[in-house]
């Protein structure tokens, strides 16, 4: 299910807002590297350029260095590396200029070890390895959901993430009174997971999130 566009305008202007009121930064400035790590094909990075939460003259610089995306569905890959840029061409005019800051990976397999991915595009396989080397800031979009779902004819099953899944096993399961925890282990809990170690002790999160993030006795230990 892709992102109504006012979902996205609202969940940038807020992050732009703390990003102000609590960094002293915009989602503009210089050395805020930012990823939405399931871009589908581009909703959240397209809005992001057209907002003017980044001025014209801040695109160019973000564009090439600090705004990066991943996808793993290959056609949807397509569609958001080709939105975001005819969106930036757009904007910007002159020569057209691929967008290098999107991968093909899943975000959450790039933290427990290489694929076949990694192995077969080489090109991919090293704007991965940098940018897990950046320092995020942001981290934004909207994170799938697939809990319990762990049959091949469900279409939306649940791969197993060791390295993941112990980190939420440690945290949000250690610290939970419910009995039954499996639901700590959607896609989407996984995401607030993933995302709270990405940006380490300094940054910004902005997901859309069902009502069980905040009423779920499961997410208790959140």
């Amino acid at each position: 299910v892709y992102t109504p566009v006012e979902v996205a305008d609202f969940i940038l202007h807020s992050v732009d807002h703390v990003l102000k009121t609590e960094f002293g930064q915009t989602l503009g400035s210089e050395g805020v590297h930012i990823i939405e790590p399931f871009v589908g094909t581009g909703t959240f990075i397209t809005r992001l350029m057209q907002s003017g939460l980044i001025t014209p003259e801040q695109l160019p610089h973000k564009y090439k260095h600090e705004i990066h995306a991943n996808e793993l569905v290959l056609l949807a890959y397509y569609i958001a590396a080709i939105n975001i840029e005819a969106v930036y061409h757009a904007i910007i005019g002159g020569d057209y200029i691929p967008f290098e800051g999107i991968c093909l990976t899943d975000t959450f397999q790039m933290y427990e070890k290489e694929d076949v991915i990694d192995a077969l595009l080489v090109d991919n396989s090293t704007r991965r390895k940098r940018q897990k080397q950046l320092d995020i800031r942001v981290i934004l979009g909207n994170p799938p959901y697939s809990v319990g779902q762990d049959k091949a004819n469900d279409n939306n099953q649940n791969i197993a993430y060791p390295y993941l899944d112990e980190r939420i096993r440690k945290t949000y399961a250690a610290r939970s009174k419910a009995t039954l925890k499996n639901a700590l282990y959607d896609s989407y809990i996984r995401a607030i997971r993933w995302a709270s170690d990405r940006i380490g002790t300094s940054g910004v999160i902005g997901f859309v999130t069902n009502a069980g993030f905040l009423e779920a006795n499961t997410a208790d230990g959140l």
